[in-house]
């Protein structure tokens, strides 16, 4: 048991530090400082997108689904919505 629930907190906690990071650079790209930002290297894509989708869609950005170097991680592209 002690070993599932250590599981599902090392879990949670990639899961923060993953959205963590690309609310920030939604946050960057929104606020004008960069046209666009790649996130690179992460491994738990899906659910993180999932979360930050809806601040992505009221901030104005979109976010990119990109193939990582290999099978295990991904990359993520944020940018404007309309670029010029």
């Amino acid at each position: 048991m002690k070993e599932a629930g250590a599981s599902a907190r090392e879990l949670q906690q990639a899961i923060d530090r993953e959205v963590e990071l690309v609310t920030s650079a939604i946050n960057l790209v929104a606020s004008g400082r960069a046209p666009s930002t790649i996130v690179a290297g992460l491994r738990l894509t899906d659910s993180v997108i999932e979360i930050v989708r809806p601040l992505a869609v009221a901030r104005g950005v979109v976010i990119d689904q990109l193939w990582g170097p290999d099978e295990t991680t991904n990359d993520v592209r944020v940018r404007r919505e309309r670029e010029s």
